[in-house]
């Protein structure tokens, strides 16, 4: 039996499978399908969306850091935005605050906690999480079980491979607030754009990667690279300038102003 509040705004042509709970404040546009079991709460989801089964989105429960009660929390977050023809597969969570831009795909299982934001056209893959307060630009790909953490920022036609970790805390100071006092609070990384990152690779935080530059496969990025570099090791060094062939097309690079 369905749940659905007379509050809620409901357009035309929506397909609702069975269990489905939707909340007050809640819009929900033209021509989308809700899939079983999905719980829709604090949301406005454009037209021709398709979420499927077993779904949370608008997930308003956030808590504190563990060893930083008060890190993280505010008292109020706006809607998750999720724009026109969005798709988001079986069994993900979306917390409130954050913004997924039309044509993003969502894929399996997917984490995507608050204040993320998601360019048009992105990928998001199975299992991946974002931590929140992060961002991703348009038409950009992370592969499955990527792990994203607060404070990254990655540009437009990034490829991020499966298994590949962003970071935020140099030195590691769980309960330990000297640390913070002396080094500062956590600070992502930033990949710009055309960049891709190859499996299981681990970015530092604070690095910068320059546009369109490759990390081999298990590199430790620890710190910053100039624009089309090639990156690998363990600690990850330069090997060169990356081919052109590798290089973003002529007519992207134009329209993101690269060299």
């Amino acid at each position: 039996m369905n749940q659905i509040s007379p509050k809620a705004i409901i357009g035309n042509n929506v397909v609702f499978g069975n269990n489905i709970i939707i909340g007050d404040d809640v819009e929900i546009g033209d021509n989308s399908i809700i899939g079983h079991n999905t719980i829709i709460e604090r949301s406005k989801i454009g037209a021709g969306a398709k979420i499927e089964s077993n779904c949370n989105l608008g997930y308003g429960y956030i808590t504190p850091f563990q060893g930083r009660p008060d890190a993280g929390v505010e008292y109020s977050y706006d809607r998750l935005l999720i724009d026109q023809n969005v798709l988001i597969r079986e069994g993900c969570t979306l917390y409130l605050g954050s913004q997924i831009a039309r044509n993003v795909r969502i894929h399996h299982k997917a984490l995507i906690r608050e204040k993320s934001i998601i360019g048009e056209g992105s990928s998001i893959g199975s299992m991946v999480e974002l931590e929140g307060k992060m961002e991703i630009g348009r038409f950009s790909s992370i592969h499955s079980r990527a792990f994203i953490c607060m404070g990254t920022t990655i540009g437009d036609y990034v490829f991020i491979a499966p298994m590949t970790i962003t970071t935020n805390g140099n030195p590691i100071g769980y309960r330990r607030p000297q640390i913070t006092a002396q080094f500062g609070a956590e600070r992502g990384c930033t990949i710009e754009h055309g960049c891709q990152i190859a499996v299981q690779c681990v970015i530092s935080p604070g690095v910068r990667i320059g546009h369109e530059s490759w990390v081999a496969a298990n590199s430790v990025v620890t710190k910053d690279f100039a624009p089309l570099s090639k990156i690998m090791g363990t600690p990850a060094i330069s090997k060169g300038r990356l081919d052109d062939i590798h290089r973003l097309p002529i007519e992207l690079r134009q329209e993101l102003g690269l060299d």
